[in-house]
Protein backbone atom coordinates (compact mmCIF):
# COMPACT_ATOMS: atom_id res chain seq x y z
CA UNK A 1 0.00 0.00 0.00
CA UNK A 2 1.01 3.48 -0.26
CA UNK A 3 2.25 5.37 2.45
CA UNK A 4 -0.24 8.16 3.67
CA UNK A 5 -2.83 7.44 1.03
CA UNK A 6 -5.72 6.45 2.60
CA UNK A 7 -7.00 4.02 0.24
CA UNK A 8 -10.05 2.14 1.14
CA UNK A 9 -9.54 -1.25 1.54
CA UNK A 10 -13.20 -2.26 0.57
CA UNK A 11 -12.35 -0.37 -2.65
CA UNK A 12 -9.75 -2.20 -4.21
CA UNK A 13 -9.67 -6.71 -5.17
CA UNK A 14 -9.20 -8.50 -1.76
CA UNK A 15 -6.71 -10.62 -3.24
CA UNK A 16 -4.00 -7.34 -3.47
CA UNK A 17 -5.48 -6.54 0.46
CA UNK A 18 -4.67 -10.30 1.54
CA UNK A 19 -1.20 -10.34 -0.11
CA UNK A 20 -0.85 -7.05 2.22
CA UNK A 21 -1.84 -8.84 4.78
CA UNK A 22 0.12 -11.87 4.02
CA UNK A 23 3.61 -9.08 5.30
CA UNK A 24 2.20 -8.11 8.39
CA UNK A 25 3.75 -10.25 11.15
CA UNK A 26 2.39 -7.69 13.98
CA UNK A 27 -0.46 -6.07 14.44
CA UNK A 28 -0.90 -3.17 17.51
CA UNK A 29 -4.59 -2.11 18.65
CA UNK A 30 -5.50 0.78 19.79
CA UNK A 31 -8.30 -0.03 22.62
CA UNK A 32 -10.97 3.26 22.86
CA UNK A 33 -12.70 3.42 19.22
CA UNK A 34 -11.00 0.06 17.92
CA UNK A 35 -11.72 -2.56 20.42
CA UNK A 36 -14.72 -0.80 22.37
CA UNK A 37 -16.35 2.39 23.44
CA UNK A 38 -16.18 2.51 27.36
CA UNK A 39 -17.99 -0.39 28.16
CA UNK A 40 -18.98 -2.19 25.65
CA UNK A 41 -17.36 -3.75 22.67
CA UNK A 42 -17.79 -2.71 19.26
CA UNK A 43 -19.45 -4.72 16.68
CA UNK A 44 -16.99 -7.23 15.30
CA UNK A 45 -13.76 -5.95 16.67
CA UNK A 46 -13.80 -9.49 19.25
CA UNK A 47 -13.83 -11.85 16.52
CA UNK A 48 -11.69 -9.84 14.19
CA UNK A 49 -8.88 -9.59 16.74
CA UNK A 50 -9.16 -13.56 17.58
CA UNK A 51 -8.93 -14.64 14.28
CA UNK A 52 -5.98 -12.31 13.37
CA UNK A 53 -4.17 -13.66 16.73
CA UNK A 54 -5.10 -16.58 15.53
CA UNK A 55 -2.89 -16.41 12.08
CA UNK A 56 0.15 -16.96 14.19
CA UNK A 57 0.44 -13.46 14.34
CA UNK A 58 1.63 -10.90 17.35
CA UNK A 59 -0.72 -8.62 18.77
CA UNK A 60 -0.94 -5.69 21.53
CA UNK A 61 -2.94 -3.49 22.58
CA UNK A 62 -1.04 0.04 22.90
CA UNK A 63 -3.94 2.71 24.56
CA UNK A 64 -3.49 6.29 26.35
CA UNK A 65 -5.26 5.39 28.49
CA UNK A 66 -4.32 5.87 32.10
CA UNK A 67 -6.85 4.99 34.22
CA UNK A 68 -6.42 1.44 34.74
CA UNK A 69 -3.44 -0.93 35.69
CA UNK A 70 -2.41 -3.06 32.80
CA UNK A 71 -3.96 -6.28 34.30
CA UNK A 72 -7.53 -4.69 34.62
CA UNK A 73 -7.41 -3.51 30.84
CA UNK A 74 -6.40 -7.18 30.15
CA UNK A 75 -9.42 -8.28 32.39
CA UNK A 76 -11.45 -5.94 30.59
CA UNK A 77 -10.61 -7.27 27.21
CA UNK A 78 -11.03 -10.87 28.54
CA UNK A 79 -14.67 -10.08 29.81
CA UNK A 80 -15.60 -9.08 26.23
CA UNK A 81 -14.22 -11.80 25.12
CA UNK A 82 -10.66 -10.31 23.38
CA UNK A 83 -8.09 -13.61 23.57
CA UNK A 84 -5.46 -10.99 25.20
CA UNK A 85 -2.99 -11.19 28.48
CA UNK A 86 -1.61 -8.57 30.54
CA UNK A 87 1.48 -9.17 29.00
CA UNK A 88 0.32 -7.95 25.25
CA UNK A 89 -1.37 -4.78 27.38
CA UNK A 90 0.52 -0.87 27.49
CA UNK A 91 -0.79 1.76 28.70
CA UNK A 92 0.69 5.29 28.96
CA UNK A 93 0.58 5.03 32.78
CA UNK A 94 3.22 2.00 32.34
CA UNK A 95 5.07 4.22 30.01
CA UNK A 96 5.77 7.28 32.04
CA UNK A 97 6.93 4.53 34.72
CA UNK A 98 8.95 3.12 32.63
CA UNK A 99 10.75 6.65 31.49
CA UNK A 100 11.05 7.36 35.30
CA UNK A 101 12.65 3.91 35.91
CA UNK A 102 15.10 4.08 33.08
CA UNK A 103 15.76 7.62 34.37
CA UNK A 104 17.14 6.17 37.78
CA UNK A 105 14.61 8.52 39.39
CA UNK A 106 14.83 8.71 43.00
CA UNK A 107 12.22 11.49 44.19
CA UNK A 108 8.93 11.70 44.39
CA UNK A 109 5.79 12.34 41.30
CA UNK A 110 2.82 14.33 41.70
CA UNK A 111 0.25 13.12 40.35
CA UNK A 112 -3.37 14.46 38.66
CA UNK A 113 -4.95 11.20 37.36
CA UNK A 114 -6.24 7.94 38.27
CA UNK A 115 -4.63 5.41 40.77
CA UNK A 116 -3.73 3.23 38.12
CA UNK A 117 -0.75 5.94 37.53
CA UNK A 118 0.33 5.43 40.74
CA UNK A 119 0.19 1.69 40.55
CA UNK A 120 2.58 1.17 37.67
CA UNK A 121 4.55 3.60 39.03
CA UNK A 122 5.00 1.54 41.80
CA UNK A 123 5.78 -1.30 40.05
CA UNK A 124 9.04 0.35 39.38
CA UNK A 125 9.69 1.28 42.63
CA UNK A 126 8.44 4.66 42.20
CA UNK A 127 7.37 6.86 45.05
CA UNK A 128 4.22 9.09 44.00
CA UNK A 129 1.10 10.45 45.47
CA UNK A 130 -2.58 11.50 44.50
CA UNK A 131 -4.23 14.39 46.47
CA UNK A 132 -7.85 13.14 46.35
CA UNK A 133 -11.03 15.15 46.31
CA UNK A 134 -9.40 18.67 47.43
CA UNK A 135 -12.10 21.23 47.35
CA UNK A 136 -11.67 25.34 46.94
CA UNK A 137 -13.27 26.64 50.25
CA UNK A 138 -11.55 29.98 49.98
CA UNK A 139 -10.57 32.33 47.59
CA UNK A 140 -7.70 31.12 45.02
CA UNK A 141 -4.88 33.00 46.76
CA UNK A 142 -5.18 31.76 49.72
CA UNK A 143 -5.47 28.64 49.04
CA UNK A 144 -2.07 29.11 46.91
CA UNK A 145 -0.64 30.22 50.13
CA UNK A 146 -1.85 27.82 52.78
CA UNK A 147 -1.12 25.16 50.75
CA UNK A 148 2.31 22.56 51.72
CA UNK A 149 4.49 21.49 48.66
CA UNK A 150 6.32 18.24 49.49
CA UNK A 151 10.14 19.79 48.70
CA UNK A 152 10.72 15.55 47.67
CA UNK A 153 8.77 16.08 44.68
CA UNK A 154 10.72 15.88 41.52
CA UNK A 155 8.01 15.05 39.00
CA UNK A 156 4.11 16.60 38.05
CA UNK A 157 2.43 13.61 35.77
CA UNK A 158 -0.90 14.55 34.26
CA UNK A 159 -3.52 11.93 33.12
CA UNK A 160 -6.61 12.25 32.20
CA UNK A 161 -8.60 12.97 36.35
CA UNK A 162 -12.18 12.36 36.92
CA UNK A 163 -11.80 14.92 39.91
CA UNK A 164 -9.75 17.83 38.15
CA UNK A 165 -10.23 20.85 39.70
CA UNK A 166 -9.14 24.13 40.43
CA UNK A 167 -6.95 23.40 43.19
CA UNK A 168 -5.08 20.53 41.37
CA UNK A 169 -3.69 23.01 39.08
CA UNK A 170 -2.58 25.58 41.18
CA UNK A 171 -0.70 22.48 43.20
CA UNK A 172 0.74 21.25 39.83
CA UNK A 173 1.31 24.17 38.73
CA UNK A 174 3.05 25.36 41.96
CA UNK A 175 5.47 22.39 41.65
CA UNK A 176 6.56 23.20 38.28
CA UNK A 177 7.72 26.70 38.86
CA UNK A 178 10.98 24.66 39.79
CA UNK A 179 12.49 24.20 36.68
CA UNK A 180 14.15 21.26 37.73
CA UNK A 181 10.71 19.51 38.21
CA UNK A 182 9.97 17.12 35.63
CA UNK A 183 6.61 17.81 33.25
CA UNK A 184 5.33 14.93 32.31
CA UNK A 185 1.96 14.02 30.65
CA UNK A 186 0.18 11.17 29.35
CA UNK A 187 -1.29 11.31 26.47
CA UNK A 188 -2.46 14.59 24.08
CA UNK A 189 -6.32 13.49 24.02
CA UNK A 190 -8.45 16.22 24.76
CA UNK A 191 -11.78 14.75 24.63
CA UNK A 192 -13.71 11.10 23.52
CA UNK A 193 -17.18 11.20 21.80
CA UNK A 194 -19.60 9.34 24.37
CA UNK A 195 -23.18 9.89 21.61
CA UNK A 196 -24.38 12.18 19.82
CA UNK A 197 -22.93 15.72 20.57
CA UNK A 198 -21.70 14.28 23.40
CA UNK A 199 -18.19 14.29 24.88
CA UNK A 200 -15.77 14.23 27.72
CA UNK A 201 -12.64 16.16 28.66
CA UNK A 202 -9.26 13.82 27.65
CA UNK A 203 -5.75 14.46 29.53
CA UNK A 204 -4.45 16.82 26.74
CA UNK A 205 -7.66 19.44 27.91
CA UNK A 206 -5.75 19.12 31.88
CA UNK A 207 -2.27 18.94 30.77
CA UNK A 208 -2.72 21.76 28.36
CA UNK A 209 -4.26 24.00 30.98
CA UNK A 210 -1.10 23.48 33.25
CA UNK A 211 1.39 24.15 30.07
CA UNK A 212 -0.83 27.70 29.61
CA UNK A 213 -0.17 28.48 33.51
CA UNK A 214 2.93 27.37 34.00
CA UNK A 215 4.24 28.55 30.36
CA UNK A 216 6.51 24.99 29.97
CA UNK A 217 6.22 22.22 27.50
CA UNK A 218 5.44 19.10 28.99
CA UNK A 219 6.86 15.45 27.67
CA UNK A 220 4.28 13.28 26.84
CA UNK A 221 5.03 9.93 26.99
CA UNK A 222 1.95 8.12 25.59
CA UNK A 223 1.18 7.93 21.80
CA UNK A 224 2.09 9.75 19.39
CA UNK A 225 5.32 8.75 21.29
CA UNK A 226 7.58 5.77 20.30
CA UNK A 227 8.62 5.52 23.81
CA UNK A 228 5.56 3.68 24.76
CA UNK A 229 6.98 0.55 22.70
CA UNK A 230 10.58 1.10 23.02
CA UNK A 231 11.74 -2.04 24.40
CA UNK A 232 9.78 -4.24 21.97
CA UNK A 233 11.67 -2.08 19.24
CA UNK A 234 15.03 -2.57 21.01
CA UNK A 235 15.00 -6.26 21.32
CA UNK A 236 13.95 -6.89 18.00
CA UNK A 237 10.28 -8.15 18.89
CA UNK A 238 8.67 -5.97 16.50
CA UNK A 239 10.10 -4.84 12.93
CA UNK A 240 8.46 -1.65 12.21
CA UNK A 241 8.51 -2.97 8.28
CA UNK A 242 5.88 -5.87 9.33
CA UNK A 243 4.00 -4.42 11.78
CA UNK A 244 0.75 -2.50 11.29
CA UNK A 245 -0.85 0.17 13.86
CA UNK A 246 -4.48 -0.04 14.02
CA UNK A 247 -6.54 2.92 15.42
CA UNK A 248 -8.92 5.76 15.39
CA UNK A 249 -7.37 8.85 15.80
CA UNK A 250 -5.09 10.34 13.42
CA UNK A 251 -2.76 12.76 16.17
CA UNK A 252 -2.19 10.22 18.18
CA UNK A 253 -2.53 7.02 16.62
CA UNK A 254 -1.37 7.40 13.38
CA UNK A 255 1.14 9.78 13.98
CA UNK A 256 2.69 7.36 16.04
CA UNK A 257 2.70 4.35 13.04
CA UNK A 258 4.63 7.10 11.21
CA UNK A 259 6.75 7.72 14.35
CA UNK A 260 7.69 3.87 14.49
CA UNK A 261 7.71 3.41 10.61
CA UNK A 262 4.76 1.35 10.90
CA UNK A 263 2.27 0.27 8.31
CA UNK A 264 -1.00 2.33 9.90
CA UNK A 265 -4.50 1.56 9.12
CA UNK A 266 -7.57 3.99 10.58
CA UNK A 267 -10.94 2.80 11.30
CA UNK A 268 -13.85 5.10 11.52
CA UNK A 269 -15.51 4.06 14.71
CA UNK A 270 -13.75 6.57 17.00
CA UNK A 271 -12.15 10.53 17.04
CA UNK A 272 -11.17 10.90 13.64
CA UNK A 273 -12.80 10.68 10.04
CA UNK A 274 -12.65 10.69 6.57
CA UNK A 275 -13.18 14.09 6.71
CA UNK A 276 -9.90 14.90 8.55
CA UNK A 277 -7.80 12.83 6.52
CA UNK A 278 -9.24 15.21 4.18
CA UNK A 279 -7.88 18.38 5.56
CA UNK A 280 -4.66 16.71 6.62
CA UNK A 281 -3.93 16.09 3.24
CA UNK A 282 -4.47 19.50 1.79
CA UNK A 283 -2.78 21.10 5.15
CA UNK A 284 1.02 22.12 4.17
CA UNK A 285 2.60 21.75 7.54
CA UNK A 286 4.59 18.37 7.75
CA UNK A 287 3.44 17.05 10.76
CA UNK A 288 -0.51 17.26 9.75
CA UNK A 289 0.62 15.24 6.86
CA UNK A 290 2.73 12.58 8.56
CA UNK A 291 -0.72 12.04 10.46
CA UNK A 292 -2.22 10.01 7.31
CA UNK A 293 -3.31 6.69 7.56
CA UNK A 294 -1.87 4.38 4.76
CA UNK A 295 -5.10 2.38 5.09
CA UNK A 296 -8.78 2.58 5.60
CA UNK A 297 -11.41 0.57 6.87
CA UNK A 298 -15.04 1.85 8.81
CA UNK A 299 -14.06 -0.44 11.52
CA UNK A 300 -12.22 -3.11 12.45
CA UNK A 301 -14.80 -6.30 11.85
CA UNK A 302 -14.77 -5.27 7.67
CA UNK A 303 -11.06 -6.44 7.69
CA UNK A 304 -12.50 -10.26 8.30
CA UNK A 305 -13.19 -10.34 4.84
CA UNK A 306 -10.05 -10.37 3.85
CA UNK A 307 -8.44 -12.96 6.73
CA UNK A 308 -10.59 -15.66 5.33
Amino acid sequence: MLKRSCTDLTKIPKEKVRQWLSTIESVIFDADGVLWHLNLPIDGAVETLNIIKSTGRQTFVVTNHSGLLTQELAQKATQFGFDLQEGQMLSSSVSVAKFLGSKGFKKKAYIVGEPALVGELAKENICSFLVPKEKLLQPMEQFAKDMHLDPEVGAVVIGKDEGFNVPKIIRASSYLQDPNVLFLGTCLDTAYPVGKDRIIVGAGAMVASIKAITGRKPLILGKPNPWMIDQLLQSGKLKPESTLMVGDTLYTDMLFASNCGFQSLLVGTGVSTLKDVRLCRNCEEQQKREMLPDTYLPSLAHLQEFLC
